[in-house]
């Protein structure tokens, strides 16, 4: 059982999977804001899955060498994303994260700090990521992480892709106001935890809740009202490190009057590096559509590797 988009990847695998994922998300962005004319100045940052961990095929020394790999795989994805859209790919100025399910945590981090401190003026974020192409499912059915008859507790794999316009607030925007609402980013924290998929001890929720209220309290919001949207996808570890996170935001106090979880790997599978980039669509369109039960929505991200991620919204005025 696979959540995957065969219309899209028509069979591809690796390479060939990834861009043309990504191409189809910068087609829709597209139809919002004026890439035909990219200001030059535009810095695009993409968050994708490791090709190693994905058992990409790498020559020797790439496979040994983490940024090269990654900066490789890249260049490669928005080079053929980009002529696949149409699309004049004539930037100056790229960056790459990678790091699981907190990859776009990283890649929107990377990318607000380059808005705040005036290095550029409007950024691309895209992410990526597939589980389904044929080059995936052996390896993670040979790991017993799938959903199966025999593993209840596996996860369906899934495949998605994002691509994020962003500026700052008091800049004039490409996207025409009135269009549709806009959404403010108002915090994104950063976590590392020494509990990890494979360590001594399973994660219990402890650095993922310090995200949570740390970001809350970085966007200035109360917490009293709580929507999560986690990258949970059903697994043992993954459900035991939720369940504790609740825990430890009601000792905090957080979430008192309501507390929400929303997990879209329930309808799109896991969907790895792209995985927080489909909960930050989920939180967007839930205020731009007026039905998030909380003012500020928080998308949660946890990576295999113990990096961990919150990122906070709320509307514009």
């Amino acid at each position: 059982m696979t959540c995957e988009v065969p219309v899209i990847t028509l069979g591809f695998s690796n390479v060939g999977r990834l861009a043309a994922l990504a191409a189809v998300a910068l087609e829709d962005l597209g139809t919002r804001a004026p890439l035909s004319r990219l200001p030059r100045d535009t810095l695009i940052v993409l968050a994708l899955p490791d090709p190693l961990e994905r058992g990409f095929p790498l020559t020797p020394e790439i496979k040994e060498d983490e940024p090269r790999r990654h900066e490789a795989l890249g260049r490669r994805v928005l080079e053929c994303a980009f002529e696949a859209a149409g699309i004049s790919w004539n930037a100056k100025t790229w960056h790459i994260a990678s790091g699981g399910h907190a990859a776009f945590s990283k890649a929107l981090k990377a990318a607000m700090e380059a808005l705040v401190e005036r290095r550029h003026a409007h950024c691309l974020v895209i992410a990526v990521d597939s589980l389904c192409g044929p080059d995936v499912l052996p390896r993670l059915l040979e790991q017993r992480r799938l959903k199966m008859d025999d593993t209840p507790t596996g996860f369906i794999p899934g495949e998605g892709s994002v691509a994020l316009w962003l500026s700052l607030a008091q800049e004039a925007p490409l996207v025409p106001r009135g269009k549709e609402p806009r959404v403010a980013l108002r915090a994104v924290v950063l976590g590392d935890d020494e509990r990890f998929r494979g360590g001594d001890l399973p994660p219990d929720g402890r650095v993922l809740a310090k995200c949570v209220t740390s970001a809350l309290h970085a966007a200035e919001a109360d917490g009293a009202r709580l929507v999560l949207i986690g990258d949970h996808n059903g697994e043992e570890l993954r459900a035991r490190e939720w369940g504790m996170l609740m825990l430890h935001l009601r000792a905090a106090g957080l979430g008192h009057e309501q507390l929400v979880s929303w997990l879209p790997a329930l309808s799109f599978g896991d969907t790895g590096a792209a995985s927080g980039a489909l909960g930050l669509c989920a939180a967007v369109r839930s205020l731009q559509r007026g039905y998030s039960p909380a003012p500020t929505p928080v998308v949660l991200s946890c990576s295999d590797e113990g990096a961990r991620a919150a990122i906070v919204v709320s509307p514009l005025p």
